[in-house]
């Protein structure tokens, strides 16, 4: 007799919803505590494939990190022969999966595991255990996955990792995590940045004749522009690679700094530079996100408003002149309020990350900037009087400006629009930016259809082939909602047309990894936030290729 919720009792459907409820939970917590274990944890279905070996059926967060691939997305239905580095080390794998089966439990073996991301292949030890059920069937394997360091020899017993070996691990994994963290953050702020971006560079090219208001939107598209540079910068501080320094304009970067931090405060900035100025071996995107911070908070203590400063001059420091900073070239950048000032007992605390005196404050901003100064090798430093005001020292390394002159940051003004003619599609799942992408492109002279996932994508451009008339650039953003993502999409219509001209568009797409999208098929990248200019440049540049082929 089958049961139905009309035949259960109603405190028997209690009970269940109960018991369902506390599965659920457990499952949860579960899943969270072995997201913490700092060793790949795998579980492989009994079954297997004679490709592939038996697939993943769970995996943590140590495992996708250990392969390269998102946390979120997980290792589940690839075959394990999938994450061998090749066909020997998939051998080994499979080898050891029928060795833990005749032993009745368990196996040890060495592979090379495989990355997608890019790196190079990892030496593991696999720790392979068969499970069984009392009939002794044959119900999953558990698999711990544990990288080798150089001097742990092939075939031997790893040695118990040491205290500071583990925290470096778990450091490390933090750092991946953290990455992975900030490249989902940094996708969807260029997403939202994406049609402001787009619209404002297209505005500016329209406004010509009238200087007044060219200058107010110039303002604020130098603003989305460092904004658009954050987003990159927050992505590769996360990652354990060295920055890139160079020379920056220093004078230009206050300038712009202090207009847009000031700007509908009821604050008057003073700016005063020092002659021939140095510029700071630095990443001027850092160097603005921390006088934005500074400001702020002046401007925040003067509610009635007042006078700011904001003053740069050079500065030499001697051998055994400072505590801190090494014998040099500085250039010193002082940021002085008027506002209630920091009681003497905050100082010391004043760049703890956990300190804040805002009621909404979160008290990281202070903790960011003595981050981003000392990275640069600079330093930072404080002092203040109540009801006197607060002032901020910046001290960071510089050459002289005639040596930088070479290296000076690129304009700030848009890129201009290119007219053509062709069909594009786009494949976008971000309406608003798909909108302002096909008024552009078709006011450019393009003829635009659109479309929000791969499926219709897919469809579209079979269509049009038959016809003969496909499309002659797709617009290929990676991550669509539901469905197929753009990456498989693209794969789809190049395995109908090889021809197809497909660039990807996307917010989690940087400079490390364009090579890997073009290698896949695409003849182009434009990352997002985009300036209207730049979508129609590279859509230009596609059509004309293809005409010349």
């Amino acid at each position: 007799m089958t049961l139905s919720p009309d035949t259960l009792r109603p405190d028997t459907l209690t009970e269940l919803e109960a018991s369902l409820h506390q599965m659920k939970t457990a499952n949860y917590f579960l899943r969270v505590a072995v997201d913490q274990v700092p060793e790949a944890v795998l579980i492989l279905e009994a079954e297997t494939n004679e490709k592939s070996g038996p697939k993943v059926l769970f995996s943590n967060a140590t495992a996708a990190v250990l392969v390269g691939v998102e946390p979120e997305k997980g290792l589940r239905g690839m075959g394990i022969t999938d994450l061998a580095a090749g066909d020997m080390d998939a051998a080994v794998l499979l080898e050891s999966l029928n060795r833990a089966v005749e032993n009745g439990g368990a196996h040890e073996c060495e592979a090379m595991v495989q990355n997608f991301y890019g790196n190079a292949p990892q030496r593991c030890r696999w720790r392979v255990r068969a499970v069984f059920n009392s009939l002794r069937k044959l119900l999953n394997f558990t698999l711990i996955v544990t990288p080798l360091t150089a001097g742990q020899a092939a075939g031997t017993r790893a040695t118990p990792m040491r205290c500071d070996d583990l925290d470096a691990q778990s450091n490390q994994l933090k750092q991946d995590n953290l990455a992975a963290l900030a490249q989902g953050i940094a996708h969807d702020v260029n997403n939202l940045l994406g049609p402001v971006t787009m619209r404002l560079s297209d505005l500016l090219q329209q406004v010509q004749g009238q200087p007044a208001l060219k200058e107010e939107l110039q303002l604020i598209f130098s603003g989305l522009k460092r904004a658009r540079q954050f987003t990159s910068q927050v992505v590769t501080a996360c990652k354990s690679k060295p920055h890139q320094k160079q020379p920056v304009d220093l004078a230009a970067i206050i300038h712009d700094t202090v207009k847009f931090a000031g700007a509908g405060s009821n604050a008057q900035l003073r700016v005063r530079l020092g002659t021939a100025l140095r510029w700071p071996v630095a990443d001027g995107v850092k160097i603005s996100q921390v006088l934005q911070n500074l400001i702020l908070n002046g401007i925040q203590s003067m509610p009635q408003g007042g006078y700011m400063d904001v003053d740069a001059e050079n500065a030499d420091i001697g051998l055994a002149e400072d505590e801190v900073l090494k014998p040099g070239t500085y250039v010193r950048v002082t940021v002085r309020d008027r506002g209630c000032g920091i009681p003497p007992e905050n100082l010391d605390r004043l760049f703890k990350e956990t300190f804040t005196t805002k009621p909404d404050g979160n008290g990281i901003g202070l903790t960011t900037c003595k981050l981003f100064i000392h990275d640069l090798d600079g330093d930072i430093r404080v002092s203040s009087r109540l009801n006197v005001g607060t002032e901020f020292t910046i001290y960071l390394p510089a050459v002289p400006a005639l040596i930088a002159g070479a290296t000076a940051e690129k304009d700030q003004a848009p890129v201009p629009l290119k007219k053509g003619q062709g069909r594009v599609l786009i494949v976008d799942d971000e309406d608003d930016l798909r909108k302002v992408a096909h008024l552009i492109l078709k006011r450019c002279g393009y003829e635009v259809i659109e479309c929000d996932n791969g499926q219709d994508a897919v469809k579209i451009y079979h269509s049009l082939a038959r016809t003969g008339t496909p499309p002659d650039v797709v617009l290929m953003d990676l991550t669509l909602r539901g469905g197929m993502n753009g990456g498989e999409t693209a794969a789809e219509i190049l395995r109908f047309d090889p021809e197809a001209r497909l660039v990807v568009t996307s917010g989690s797409v940087n400079e490390d990894v364009q090579m890997t999208y073009l290698e896949k098929g695409f003849v182009g990248v434009l990352p997002k936030p985009y300036e209207a200019g730049e979508l129609t440049q590279i859509v230009h540049r596609v059509v004309t290729m293809m005409s010349r082929a």
